[in-house]
């Protein structure tokens, strides 16, 4: 059992962060957002279109040790829409892309049969593996009770 005296100074130093925490909250500026209004009317600067965003480097280029996600056999689907991509056939640890890079790839066979290669970051970031809780697995036959 604590000694009463360290219950009192452990209680006031509670009480003390939480006043504290209160004077630090009410004390701090608003944040106040600026009115849309409030920039100028009137200006000869053309409004440039907003920066379109920089593409991501892929982490799989020049990867010799790329730890693949999917699978030969993976049947995967775009992220954005659902749409099918296809189905993996392989995996190339050194693919040599048509930039003059070289990394890890995935060789997928499209819905109209044609295969594709594609980078095992840029594909492992944008797919994924299709569902298969949409196919109906039947129920097995009741076994007849026997006499």
């Amino acid at each position: 059992m604590p000694h009463p005296g360290i219950k009192r100074i452990g209680g006031a130093l509670i009480g003390l962060l939480a006043l504290a925490v209160a004077v630090v909250l009410i004390t701090r500026p608003p944040h106040a957002p600026v009115p849309a209004d409030s920039r100028p009317a009137e200006s000869n600067e053309t409004l440039s279109p907003p920066a379109a965003p920089a593409p991501r480097v892929s982490r799989s280029r020049g990867q010799d040790d790329w730890a693949f996600f999917f699978r030969a056999g993976d049947t995967l689907s775009r992220m954005p829409d659902g749409s099918t991509l296809g189905t993996v056939v392989r995996t190339e640890k050194r693919h040599g892309f048509p930039d003059g890079s070289s990394g890890a790839a995935y060789v997928v066979r499209g819905p109209d049969q044609r295969e594709g290669v594609f980078d095992a970051d840029e594909l492992e970031r944008s797919a994924r593996i299709e569902s298969v809780r949409d196919i109906r697995i039947p129920a097995p036959p009741a076994a007849k009770a026997s006499r």
